[in-house]
């Protein structure tokens, strides 16, 4: 159980991205505030490229499951951000 958490705690990271700012702006303007699957794609399309390039980066992916669970947090963050930041610079070009 304990080999799995880590990878949980990535997971929860992923969310985290996606829920916390949409939560935050529908805590300031509930009415305005609309649900929109557009935002959430780019950050689950990083994630599933961070999961087919994890095992190029790691040669153990067993190495994984023994990262604290900060760092799975923080990498499953990170996923979300970089697939939100790629998604935005990519609409500022057009």
């Amino acid at each position: 159980m304990e080999n799995i958490l880590p990878w949980v705690f990535l997971f929860i990271g992923l969310l985290g991205r996606v829920f916390i700012p949409w939560l935050s702006v529908r805590q300031q303007d509930p009415e305005n505030a609309k649900w929109s699957w557009k935002y959430v794609w780019p950050q689950l399309l990083s994630f599933a490229i961070l999961f087919l390039l994890l095992p190029l980066l790691i040669s153990d992916l067993e190495a994984v499951s023994d990262i604290p669970f900060q760092a799975a947090w923080l990498l499953g963050w990170g996923a979300g951000d970089v697939g939100r930041k790629t998604y935005k610079a990519l609409i500022e070009e057009d």
